[in-house]
C-alpha cells in the first residue's frame, strides 16, 4: 500500500488501473456485510485484470492473464492429505471480517461436463482454512453448495442451496456477501436479488477474498471486493 496526494490510502491490485481504497464511516454502499458503526471499509473495482503478482496462486492450477481477464488456463488438481480445491486466486489484501465479493466468471468446461464448477472464496486464512462457494450445473453432495475447509476435507454448511447456476460457457455474475459477526454466508447470481444459496458457520472469523475452481478451467473478470478489515 501506499497514500496518494491527497492522502488516500491506494491498493496496487490485478488491475489496469490503480485500485484506490476508500475509508468510508458508517455503512459503506452496495454491501449489506459491512454493518453501520464499523469505522472502516476497503472498496476495491478490479474492472480489468493486469497483473498476477497481486494474488496469491493457491493449488496446482495455471493462471494467466490476457486481454483483461484472470484466466484459469489449466485447471488444478486437488492434491494433499485434505480434501479441498485445486486452483485459488486470492486477492493479497489485509484480512476482513464483514465482506462482499462480486465477479463476472465463464465456465471454459465443455457443456457436457455436468461437473462443471467455479468458485467464490471468502474468509482464507491459508490453503487448509477458507470457505468457497462451489457454483455447478448440477446439484448434489458436493456439487452447487457452500463448503468450509478447517484443517479437515471441505464440509458442506448450506442450509439453502437452490437451482444450479453453472450450466453453459455464457458470462454469469455472482457474488458472496460474508457477515462475520453472524457467520452469515449469502450467494446472488445475474442480478437476482435472493440468495440462490445461504449457509451460517463461524469457525474462521476473517480472511481473503477470492475466485477459483474445484477442478476445472473458467475466466473471470469484472471483479469487486468490499470489506472491513478484521480487527477494526
Amino acid at each position: 500500500m501506499r497514500s496518494d496526494v491527497r492522502g488516500r490510502i491506494v491498493l496496487t491490485a490485478a488491475a489496469a488501473l490503480t485500485v484506490a481504497i476508500a475509508v468510508v464511516g458508517g455503512q459503506a454502499a452496495q454491501s449489506p456485510a459491512v454493518d453501520a458503526g464499523r469505522p472502516r471499509s476497503i472498496q476495491a473495482d478490479l474492472s480489468s485484470a493486469e497483473r498476477l503478482d497481486e494474488w496469491t496462486l493457491d493449488g496446482n492450477g495455471t493462471w494467466t492473464i490476457r486481454d483483461g481477464l484472470l484466466l484459469l488456463e489449466k485447471a488444478g488438481v486437488p492434491g494433499g492429505p485434505i480434501r479441498r480445491p485445486g486452483a485459488l486466486a486470492i486477492l493479497k489484501t489485509p484480512p476482513f471480517g464483514d465482506s462482499s465479493i462480486e465477479v463476472e466468471m465463464r465456465s471454459d468446461a465443455p457443456e457436457d461436463v455436468i461437473h462443471r464448477d467455479l468458485l467464490l472464496v471468502a474468509g482464507w486464512q491459508s490453503p487448509t482454512r477458507l470457505y468457497y462457494v462451489h457454483l455447478s450445473a448440477i446439484r448434489d453432495n458436493v456439487h452447487n453448495g457452500i463448503f468450509v475447509v478447517d484443517n479437515a476435507d471441505r464440509r458442506r454448511i448450506d442450509d439453502k442451496s437452490d437451482r444450479p447456476a453453472l450450466k453453459d460457457r455464457a458470462w454469469h455474475t455472482a457474488r458472496l456477501v460474508r457477515t462475520a459477526s453472524t457467520g452469515r454466508l449469502e450467494v446472488f447470481v445475474d442480478g437476482e436479488t435472493t440468495p440462490i444459496m445461504t449457509a451460517t458457520d463461524t469457525a474462521i472469523p476473517s480472511g481473503r477474498l477470492g475466485v477459483g475452481s474445484f477442478d476445472d478451467a473458467g475466466a473471470f473478470r469484472g471483479i469487486r471486493v468490499q470489506g472491513v478489515p478484521a480487527g477494526r
